[in-house]
């Protein structure tokens, strides 16, 4: 409410205090750096967030440690109504009596949409996979799979 009209930076550091708040991100620690440059306009504001940083992950395969580097552009249009609404997924209302607007959860979505839906160790140079040597030997050593001889008379179709 006490800001002028035109442009604000805000700058933001997270760290591991900000993951340990989400249930969503149990095993995820991390340093990111936000810049928020708001617009703020007469009846509306704008936000856009710029998210850059390295998240702490569990390897999808080997639940090893496992580093990854994000970093996105977001937007968050806030316009002044009677009442709070979400509009769409980067457009809410909130009343206009509201004097502050919490940003937490809107930084947690806009993190949660930056981290890949599937997190494993990279190959190196050789093709070889960069995880735990030994879990993956647990893991080909438990998960044989016989065939199923029901299948047998398939493998002989020519398609």
């Amino acid at each position: 409410m006490g800001l002028s009209v035109g442009h604000h930076i805000f700058k933001f550091e997270i760290d591991d205090s900000f993951f340990e708040s989400f249930e969503y991100f149990e095993n995820v620690t991390g340093k990111l750096s936000i810049v928020v440059d708001l617009l703020k306009e007469s009846n509306m504001l704008i936000f856009d967030f710029e998210i850059k940083g390295k998240v702490n992950l569990l390897c999808d395969r080997c639940l090893s440690s496992l580093s990854k580097n994000i970093e996105g552009l977001n937007k968050l249009i806030v316009k002044f109504g009677d009442s709070y609404m979400e509009e769409s997924d980067d457009v809410i209302v909130i009343p206009v009596s509201d004097n502050r607007i919490n940003l937490k959860q809107h930084i947690f979505e806009f993190i949660s949409l930056l981290i890949p839906f599937r997190n494993v160790h990279p190959n190196d140079k050789d093709g070889y996979s960069e995880c735990n040597s030994d879990i993956i030997d647990r893991i080909n050593k438990y998960s044989k799979q016989e065939e199923d001889p029901r299948w047998d008379a398939l493998k002989g179709l020519k398609i």
